[in-house]
């Protein structure tokens, strides 16, 4: 199952993976989709199969991190408060990917409140390691 493989869903229970794994839609969008703008309302976390997309950041200094690893996650703003995408996120080649309802997602945590916890711990790290690259491209 691919989805044990994504580093936020390691080592989540059998059971909890199954369920997020009925829930992925896979989607195939060409180069110039657009996932989310930065501003919108984040209602879904995605799953990179395949391909790349850039994640732009707004305002006077806008960054740009391209995520093209298979199992990249992208869009975690849909599992965390206040929910609104924070960059915009485009597919710069032919992509796949898995989407997840964040609000579904959100209440399979709660109902299984260990693996949650782990998800979201592991969602951290991914936030901490990106907001270590924007600091250090300000460093340059």
């Amino acid at each position: 199952m691919f989805l044990k493989k994504v580093e936020i869903f390691e080592g989540l229970s059998a059971d909890v993976l199954e369920r997020i794994q009925a829930m992925a839609v896979e989607e195939r969008v060409s180069e110039g989709h657009i996932f989310f703008r930065a501003g919108e309302p984040a209602a879904f976390l995605y799953v990179l199969k395949e391909g790349q997309v850039a994640l732009t950041t707004g305002g006077k200094a806008p960054i740009t991190f391209p995520i093209g690893e298979a199992g990249a996650v992208f869009g975690w703003s849909a599992l965390v408060e206040p929910r609104t995408y924070t960059a915009t996120s485009e597919a710069t080649m032919p992509t796949t990917v898995l989407k997840l309802d964040g609000t579904a997602l959100l209440q399979l945590f709660e109902e299984h409140p260990k693996d949650g916890l782990l998800a979201v711990r592991r969602l951290a790290r991914v936030m901490a390691s990106r907001l270590k690259a924007s600091y250090e491209r300000f460093a340059r």
